[in-house]
């Protein structure tokens, strides 16, 4: 055929390139086409070992192929088959894996189509999908009109309650009513009863609830509408299957009816370069995508925003004011990158961002700085997509970050788009003669020692939680000798003051006259009328290991929540009471206390806004807290243990509508990279056998880390990598016919 020789010619054009192909990803390997006794033609390959294409195109032709007859969005699938091939025709197919950076290779294949040797055939295609609780027939047909000789009978194994009806001088059917949700496999053997020639037909049948309904829209980071972009959605549970895709309108918005229910994956391409396509939510591969379950009967909402294309770089716009509106001349905006600004767990770095008593930011983490003109506004060019905090800086008046945010600690990060403004409200500097000052010392040494003081108001300790009017935190840094002043203190309610070392071997305090607090609410108030000193005596945190805690701290509100920013996590040692290690939650909510030795510790949350129960830990089983208790045992050191926390926002009435997983969840695991060890979370909907293991690039298994019976529920697993070389791993969670699979990269 005219391609198979421009195949050779391919084929020989790039032995002479030589070291340039060795440069190039490789298609699928051992790609055939066979066809079966229904006359389907079944495609079959091997992913090339090591690669990891993200789905493949699979296209048919007479001479070259250059129709696409299906897609496949699951890059570890291996099998395609083609129904719709006519018998007597010969075809040529191409497989074509897509890899990242819009990378794709092809292979080739070609079959000839013959009918079955009986002379009987399947000519009709059945329903793949039926209804829960609801009729399901299938009246097939065949390659001959004399239909009252042919006899149906169900071989294999058969579904509960599906039966077959073989009436006289007429069509025989097949005839269901599914009661369970689920994916079932259906054997059909014909016969026709004066030849003796027998068909058999083969099919996948998916039994789902009744439909819903998924709406939403697609903007850009401004919220201006990207109309005309294809949303793609597609199931969990049947193999990644393509659902459903449609189109946004002149508004960017899209409605689908009549959706199968189920776990579904989304997926938004927009018409043009002048944005980046986008997994749901903010992913950029199927991976990190996020799974969601559409109910039965129930409306599912998508909120698409995408990025502006790589490279570009945006206007950023802004003023600042007083508190009276007045446009504020000359003063300092820095933008400093989000990467480089708060980096969990490294204290020093945190401290360093949150001096009030100077202007002199680090040089290095410094990305851009402004100032404003005579109408207070300001003007920046950033890179389109990166995520920035900005801090505004004049004399006179108290440091703004984003958010208007007086403390680093509350700050959140803005991405940058076209069309940003940004708007910040400085509060002027009060010129009174109220003073705290105070020192800072090492409980174990003695020595005098640098930190940052927080001074919040206590008008807080007088709600139980969510309280949200009063005064912005204030922050200083102590000299190199521990000594911090708060000058021009305003006439206000009683405060707080919180110390946070510069040196990580001791651990932060609240002022307490008889030795300090790690909690907001059992902190002395103190009022700022006139001088007043303070000083702190700070404990060591006695770190020596290498096993950690790790988590999220979140907010309640309703059926949602969200990160909390802030919020100091304490390991505490429960023999002695002492602080081992510390961390400060990130504008994401994540956290790790790291350099933990073997023991049993007790893990609490603070944050001067909300109140967290007193301890996390099975030690103290009698609390009720809504948190995964965990801790650190000689028996499982040297391990990386996740402790989240979630807090009640007191503010409404708490209602959890979230719904439990249609089917078996998989999580990426926390931390990726990792090293030496990592958690794997996943979720079952009910009682189930389950096997989670873990494979190799190679496909060889180096562990099993579940296979038992477990009641529904979410679970967490840790997979140590200590003794295996660095790479890519990968793992898979088997647990009620659902098969998952992710991977995640061991370094050293």
């Amino acid at each position: 055929m005219k391609h198979t020789s421009s195949i050779l010619l391919f084929v020989t054009l790039l032995a002479l390139a030589g070291p340039l192909y060795s440069q190039q990803l490789p298609p699928v390997q051992q790609l055939t086409a066979e066809v079966n006794y229904n006359g389907h033609v079944v495609l079959r390959w091997v992913i090339p070992s090591g690669y990891f294409p993200s789905n493949f195109d699979i296209k048919r032709g007479y001479d070259t192929p250059d129709i696409t007859i299906g897609q496949i969005y699951d890059g570890t699938s291996v099998q395609f088959t083609d129904y719709t091939a006519q018998a007597g025709k010969s075809y040529e197919y191409a497989v074509v894996a897509h890899y990242s950076a819009g990378k794709r290779a092809t292979a080739y294949t070609s079959v000839t189509v013959l009918p079955p040797a009986s002379g009987l055939q399947f000519t009709s295609i059945p329903r793949s999908t039926a209804l829960a609780n609801n009729e399901y027939f299938y009246t097939p047909t065949f390659n001959q009109s004399d239909v009252t000789n042919i006899s149906l009978m169900l071989i294999g194994e058969v579904p509960e309650g599906m039966t077959v009806h073989n009436i006289a001088l007429g069509p025989s059917y097949l005839y269901w009513v599914p009661k369970q949700v689920g994916r079932y496999k259906v054997t059909l053997q014909a016969t026709d009863m004066k030849s003796g020639a027998r068909a058999v037909q083969e099919f996948d049948l998916t039994v789902v609830d009744q439909p819903g309904t998924i709406r939403g829209f697609v903007k850009a980071l401004n919220n201006d509408p990207i109309p005309n972009t294809i949303v793609r959605f597609w199931t969990v549970s049947q193999g990644r299957n393509l659902l459903s895709e449609t189109r946004t309108d002149e508004n960017g918005e899209f409605v689908l009816e009549n959706v199968q229910a189920g776990r579904i994956y989304a997926y938004a391409e927009p018409p043009d370069g002048r944005y980046l396509p986008q997994f749901y939510i903010n992913a950029n591969s199927l991976s990190s995508a996020l799974e969601r379950s559409l109910l039965p009967n129930r409306e599912l909402r998508y909120e698409f925003y995408l990025f502006s294309a790589p490279g570009t770089i945006a206007p950023v716009v802004g003023r600042v004011r007083d508190e009276l509106e007045v446009p504020l001349r000359d003063a300092k905006v820095t933008f400093i990158r989000k990467e480089d600004f708060i980096h969990i767990g490294d204290t020093t770095r945190v401290n360093a961002l949150w001096q009030e008593n100077s202007n002199n930011w680090r040089e290095s983490i410094v990305d851009t700085v402004v100032y404003t003109d005579f109408k207070g506004e300001f003007l920046a060019y950033l890179p389109v997509g990166r995520d920035y905090y900005t801090i505004v800086e004049k004399d006179e008046f108290l440091r703004a970050f984003n958010d208007d945010q007086t403390n680093a600690m509350q700050a959140r990060a803005v991405r940058i788009a076209n069309g940003i403004t940004m708007s910040y409200t400085l509060s002027p500097v009060s010129t009174t003669n109220n003073k705290l000052v105070g020192q800072v010392y090492s409980q174990a040494s003695g020595v005098s020692k640098q930190a940052t003081i927080i001074l919040i108001d206590t008008e807080l300790k007088r709600g139980t939680g969510g309280g949200h009017t009063y005064r912005k935190y204030r922050s200083v840094v102590t000299d190199t000798n521990g000594v911090f002043i708060f000058d021009n203190l305003p006439e206000a309610p009683p405060s707080a003051l919180l110390a946070i070392p510069m040196d990580s071997r001791l651990a932060p305090q609240y002022y307490h006259s008889s030795g300090g607090s790690y909690n907001f609410r059992e902190s002395d108030n103190i009022t700022p009328l006139g001088t007043k000193n303070y000083d702190f005596v700070l404990p060591s945190t006695q770190r020596s290991g290498i096993g950690s805690f790790y988590g999220q701290v979140t907010v309640k509100r309703g059926g949602s929540r969200s990160p909390l920013a802030g919020a100091l996590i304490f390991a505490q040692r429960e023999r002695t009471g002492a602080i081992a290690g510390y961390a400060i939650t990130d504008s994401t909510g994540w956290y790790s206390i790291t350099g933990l030795d073997p023991d049993q510790y007790l893990v609490f949350a603070d944050h001067p806004e909300y109140t967290f129960s007193e301890y996390f830990s099975p030690a103290k089983p009698s609390i009720s807290m809504p948190a995964t208790m965990t801790y650190i045992s000689s028996a499982d050191f040297n391990r990386t243990v996740p402790v989240n926390f979630t807090i009640e926002d007191l503010r409404v009435t708490p209602v959890d509508n979230t719904p439990l997983p249609f089917t078996a969840t998989l999580e990426q695991n926390h931390p990726n990279p990792f090293h030496p060890s990592t958690a794997i979370r996943f979720a079952l909907p009910a009682r189930t056998h389950v096997t989670l293991q873990v494979y190799n690039a190679l496909g060889e298994l180096v562990a099993t880390l579940v296979n038992e019976t477990m009641d529904a529920g979410s679970y967490s697993k840790v997979f140590d990598g200590n003794n295996l070389p660095s790479g890519v791993y990968h793992y898979r969670l088997s647990a009620g016919g659902s098969f998952l699979g992710r991977s995640m990269m061991l370094t050293r």
